[in-house]
């Protein structure tokens, strides 16, 4: 919940009928609704209803009221995170909604003087911790409540009331606050109503200014709607220049009669919450555990069965469940789940989709589709999973009645009236139909024309260029080598298009579609124009990846289909060599080994076979390392309290290692880590040193993580600046890190020991 400053006036009209105190008769009920809305700061609209009733004065004459929330609205990028009216579509993604969770409904005493300021507030305290006391969270996020109960509701209690001064001063209609340059007027006193507005500018050029509506017998203020309008300034952390948004924060409030009743479900509540990531009661050492996990389903499971939210919670539990490699239960959950409840759940549904499709039928996985089939969820699964079943290479048990139920749901999509279907299926069902009869040269070269004229978005959605040079192929197999010259020609302007494009969020992919494009021409032309041959090998030479951001993930899919290679440089470079080209050559040569540094080896070898004479080590420190970024300065400190420098590890090879204990991939390859890092205490891996940064995590996470896991790998807590400072994308990441200081990102999946070993072996070596 925000915090919002009271606007504190030290001049205020003193008007006839107008009572500059809090009068509130004993009994009188009534609600306050606080909303605001932040239009910049995660674009945030929060409200937030509070019934009141009064108690009447204490020994001291303040005013007692007996208080409660009774509604919360919450939304964040207009996504509804809590609607107390719809308790069971809560999103617990953010903290924020777990406070009016815990007090929904739940009563509090507010005390006031006759001023309208707070002066104590009893009883959430003892409410809060009863109800954090069922739901076993993590202790931080229950400190962190507790204080927000403390001091940051008093101010929002205070926001609901006007605090008057003390003393009233001489009737007037506009006056100025001199120390603060509030300008005040009052606009009408009249019904019993009196009206306020407020004006300022302050020195950091934001402006605010309010309307307010006040109760003249009861002090109570009816209405308020305040603006704040202002400049946030941020820096581009690549670039260093500072760019201006503005931005407006708008608060309303009002007073109505008291009708709103809150009926909470306890038990619904209590489940979510133990169920969300911020609860411990599944976990052990901060790790879901298995038999905790088991048996909660256990005993949710005839309770909550029909629940959507328990349903998808399930199978989150079920996913991240520690030391759990049987996903059959996962599987069977999946099935079990109704699709309506995995909207929105992008993974859930792409998982649900093939399961569907191998335990179920074509129109179970046609059914699932339509939660998510205009999502890059489902585009991936088409072109990454669904696809591989009509390369037919492999045989296994069930392929028949596989490809049986793939062909039929390939149909069901491609005369799915919505056009998005047909724009991501459109090519793979083409290439699929001339597969099938591939000796049917009309069917080539009518579906190479349909290839011809397929529209920009037909072909970046559907994947067109991977299908296109499939096509080539089939048209080379029916001696149709001038359609086949004319398709490639065709998808080369295409994918150049695509690539150029910077916009285009799938450049990379088409990039490495392009080189192997360039490549299919080299090989066509080897055997008749061996010179015009060698340029289009330069040219899928220079198309291949050239570092980790260029090696798209879904190439590796497209490899597949296409049998292509990561990269043709290799190729480029025999071609130089054999021409006797050695510099350009020894160049492309520094690029591979630096684009794919586990060549090293090869690389190596065919430098010295081909330079006998010359010193490897030579060409690999003054034309690879010398080509690297230098690695930038840091100093973070380590889980003991010890600092850790770059200049700490100068004249070693350094490894670092940016991961979490959120992070799933990072904890899946850490026994690996702790391995070598033993292996380097004992002096297996050469005069190198190894450290470990945790990133966007606790301390307290990060020891208890490696304490029940026996780990002794050094780490370090980021300062949440060393990972933009190397550029961290993903995690784990590895970057290499030369004894004169310079790095090299190594990408994940690569054998980063090994890399590590052959560099320090050469860099060793005389």
């Amino acid at each position: 919940m925000k915090t919002y400053l009271t606007l504190l006036i030290s001049l205020v009209v003193i008007t006839n009928g107008f009572s500059q105190q809090l009068q509130v008769p004993k009994n009188k009920t009534f609600e306050i609704t606080n909303r605001t809305i932040d239009t910049l700061i995660g674009k945030s609209d929060e409200s937030f209803t509070y019934a009141f009733r009064s108690l009447g004065k204490n020994a001291e004459g303040n005013n007692v009221f007996e208080c409660k929330i009774v509604k919360a609205l919450i939304k964040n990028n207009k996504k509804v995170l809590l609607n107390t009216d719809s308790l069971r579509k809560t999103n617990f993604m953010s903290t924020g909604v777990l406070f009016p969770i815990a007090m929904l409904n739940k009563p509090f005493i507010l005390t006031l003087n006759n001023s309208g300021k707070v002066i104590s507030i009893t009883n959430l305290q003892e409410q809060l911790k009863s109800a954090l006391s069922k739901w076993n969270l993590n202790p931080e996020i229950e400190q962190q409540l507790l204080n927000n109960a403390d001091g940051g509701f008093t101010a929002e209690m205070q926001g609901l009331f006007y605090q008057f001064p003390d003393k009233a001063l001489a009737t007037q209609t506009t006056w100025e606050n001199k120390e603060t340059g509030t300008k005040f007027k009052v606009v009408a006193n009249k019904d019993g109503v009196l009206k306020l507005n407020t004006a300022e500018t302050r020195k950091d050029g934001s402006t605010y200014n309010s309307k307010y509506s006040f109760d003249s017998k009861t002090g109570l203020m009816l209405s308020q709607i305040s603006k704040t309008n202002f400049t946030s300034k941020t820096a581009d952390l690549s670039s260093g220049a500072e760019t201006s948004q503005k931005g407006e924060i708008i608060n309303m409030k009002k007073l109505s009669k008291a009708n709103t009743v809150a009926k909470p479900d306890s038990n619904w509540i209590n489940m979510a919450v133990k169920l969300s990531y911020w609860s411990n009661e599944m976990k052990t050492g901060g790790e879901y555990d298995s038999l905790k996990v088991k048996r909660a389903i256990e005993e949710l499971n005839p309770i909550f069965k029909n629940d959507a939210y328990y349903a998808v919670s399930k199978l989150n539990l079920i996913q991240q469940t520690r030391n759990n490699h049987n996903y059959k239960v996962y599987w069977e959950a999946l099935m079990e789940t109704p699709n309506e409840y995995l909207k929105d759940q992008s993974s859930h549904l792409h998982n649900k989709q093939g399961t569907a499709l191998d335990k179920g039928s074509a129109a179970d996985a046609y059914a699932v589709s339509k939660y998510f089939y205009n999502t890059p969820s489902f585009t991936s699964w088409v072109q990454q999973s669904f696809a591989q079943n009509f390369i037919g290479e492999y045989d296994y048990p069930g392929r028949k009645e596989m490809d049986r139920k793939s062909a039929e749901l390939i149909q069901m999509f491609a005369s799915d009236k919505n056009q998005i279907y047909r724009q991501k299926i459109r090519a793979l069902n083409l290439w699929v139909k001339a597969k099938a009869d591939s000796k049917n040269t009309a069917l080539q070269l009518e579906t190479a024309t349909a290839f011809n004229k397929m529209s920009d978005q037909e072909m970046k959605e559907g994947n067109g260029g991977r299908y296109a040079l499939l096509m080539y192929n089939l048209l080379l197999d029916v001696n149709k080598k001038g359609a086949a010259d004319s398709l490639l020609n065709s998808a080369i302007t295409k994918l150049q298009k695509y690539t150029a494009d910077s916009l285009n969020k799938e450049r990379y992919e088409s990039q490495n579609m392009l080189a192997h494009a360039y490549y299919l021409k080299f090989l066509s032309l080897a055997k008749t124009d061996s010179a015009k041959a060698i340029g289009y090998l330069a040219k899928a030479a220079e198309y291949s990846p050239k570092n980790n951001k260029e090696k798209a993930y879904a190439s590796f899919y497209d490899r597949v289909f296409l049998k292509s290679k990561e990269s043709y440089r290799d190729d480029y470079i025999d071609q130089l060599l054999n021409a006797g080209n050695e510099q350009e050559a020894l160049k492309l040569l520094a690029v591979q080994v630096n684009s794919s540094p586990e060549t090293l080896a090869d690389m190596q070898k065919r430098f010295e076979t081909t330079f006998p004479n010359r010193s490897f080590k030579t060409f690999f420190t003054e034309h690879i390392i010398s080509t690297w970024q230098n690695a930038p300065e840091f100093t973070v400190k380590n889980i003991n309290g010890k600092e850790n420098s770059l200049s700490d590890f100068k004249n070693k090879w350094l490894v670092l290692d940016f991961w979490g204990t959120w992070c799933g991939p990072c904890k899946q390859e850490l026994p690996d880590v702790n391995r070598f890092y033993t292996e380097l205490t004992e002096g297996k891996h050469g005069d190198s040193n190894f450290l470990s940064v945790a990133c966007y995590d606790t301390e307290e996470k990060v020891k208890d993580f490696l304490a029940l896991n026996k780990y002794t790998i050094p780490v370090a807590m980021s300062d949440n600046k060393i990972q933009k400072d190397y550029k961290i994308t993903g995690y784990p990441s590895k970057i290499i890190i030369s004894p004169d200081g310079r790095m090299l990102n190594v990408q994940f999946g690569k054998d980063w020991k090994g890399i590590l070993k052959k560099f320090h072996e050469i860099y060793a070596s005389k």
